[in-house]
């Protein structure tokens, strides 16, 4: 027969625990109310540290939360050295045992608990519990399960604010690349020339919201044309910033130059002062003189170019090297060609014969000019652009693209 409890007993009993249920509520309310005046990660732990060591007496306490990596974020009543290497691997020792004393690896021995906080199957913290010394709560297990309500409350807490953190910087980063895109769209022609003598037609395709590729006509005069197609090495706002300075520079000199290495060599100067070595910049400038149909040309490091007339190509690849890759240009040399009425110029960057498709075929120089062969026949030369990527698309298909494409293409008219 179980013997009877006595009342004073009972009543003493009633009051530690309607104690312990008071202590508790008043420090739910005080955590929540920190959360909700959104004070710092650090002063959530010392809220976190004040209950566990100072209210609830436990002795020994530590904290790991997993931010990119397992860190130490509170620690008190162990050795300082206590689990400082090879985090994963205990961690995910943990994650395929039982945590009981039976079970549990030698290193965590001396612990009542520990405590995994996860989200989505992962683990975002451990805490370690030991020694749980407290005269005022008769029955240690009663307080256990606050203590695992109040380190997932803090441990999803920190965490909702490396996400709110994390989801302001990218949308911080989301405007600068809109504005960026916005600015790069300036860069570029508004319009072609619209001329009775040449057919004209550009297209760029950016790999990402910012991109590296730039192309750019010049009227020098009644009769000739600069034209300009060029790629930065790298990609994203860097490549964007050091492409726009290229820009202003080009169009500050394309009027004020002697020859086109000498317009090539003060190029080549600014990327330097510009890039300071960090990037580099390939470019094909030629100049386009309707009347004589006289091509003269320097292809910096750029992909050759090429002209098509009657089943025939003539690549286009004197020059020198990729502007900014030497402090002085070790060698230019300036081609020239005659481009026959109807025939194509047809110039490119590396994102159209780079790309790959899903079984590692390479689009390659040879199928664009095939695809330039097969289509001279094209009313224009957006005409033509259309054809080609619609071909680049198919091939390509499920395939990301690799880069940025720039095509730019003109056709002198009979």
């Amino acid at each position: 027969m179980k013997p009877m409890e006595h009342p004073l007993s009972r009543e003493i009993k009633n009051e530690a625990e309607l104690h312990v249920k008071k202590l508790q509520l008043h420090w739910l309310l005080q955590i929540t109310k920190a959360i909700n005046y959104n004070v710092p990660a650090a002063q959530l732990f010392e809220i976190y540290e004040i209950v566990m060591r100072d209210q609830l007496k436990v002795k020994k306490l530590v904290l790991f939360i997993h931010e990119h990596r397992w860190q130490k974020m509170l620690a008190y009543g162990v050795p300082d050295d206590f689990l400082l290497e090879d985090l994963e691997t205990r961690f995910g020792e943990l994650n395929e045992l039982q945590l009981n004393n039976v079970h549990m690896p030698s290193w965590v021995h001396g612990f009542d608990s520990i405590i995994p906080v996860n989200h989505n199957e992962q683990a975002l913290a451990y805490a370690f519990i030991g020694d749980l010394q407290n005269d005022e709560i008769p029955n240690l297990k009663e307080v256990l399960p606050f203590i695992h309500t109040i380190t997932n409350i803090i441990v999803v807490a920190i965490e909702n604010k490396r996400l709110t953190k994390n989801t302001i910087r990218q949308a911080q980063m989301q405007r600068e690349l809109e504005l960026a895109a916005r600015m790069q769209t300036m860069l570029f022609p508004s319009h072609l020339p619209e001329d009775k003598k040449i057919d004209l037609a550009a297209t760029y395709l950016p790999h990402q919201q910012v991109g590296g590729d730039y192309y750019d006509y010049i009227q020098l005069n009644k009769d000739e044309l600069l034209i300009c197609i060029a790629d930065v090495s790298g990609k994203g706002i860097s490549a964007a910033l050091l492409m726009s300075n290229f820009q202003a520079n080009l169009n500050a000199k394309a009027h004020h130059f002697d020859s086109l290495s000498s317009l090539l060599t003060e190029l080549n100067e600014s990327v330097n002062k510009s890039a300071k070595g960090e990037k580099f910049i390939t470019a094909f400038v030629a100049v386009l003189n309707s009347k004589t149909h006289i091509l003269k040309y320097v292809n910096a490091g750029q992909n050759p170019p090429f002209i098509y007339k009657n089943g025939e190509f003539k690549v286009l690849d004197k020059g020198t090297t990729g502007l900014g890759m030497f402090e002085d240009l070790p060698f230019i040399q300036e081609g020239m060609a005659y481009i026959h009425p109807n025939s194509i110029l047809f110039c490119y960057t590396d994102g159209i014969v780079e790309q790959e498709n899903e079984r590692g075929d390479i689009f390659g120089l040879e199928i664009l000019m095939d695809m330039i062969r097969e289509n001279e026949d094209a009313y224009t030369m957006k005409d033509l652009h259309f054809r080609v990527l619609d071909t680049f698309n198919e091939f390509r298909k499920n395939t990301d693209a690799i880069d940025d494409v720039t095509l730019l293409s003109c056709r002198l008219l009979p």
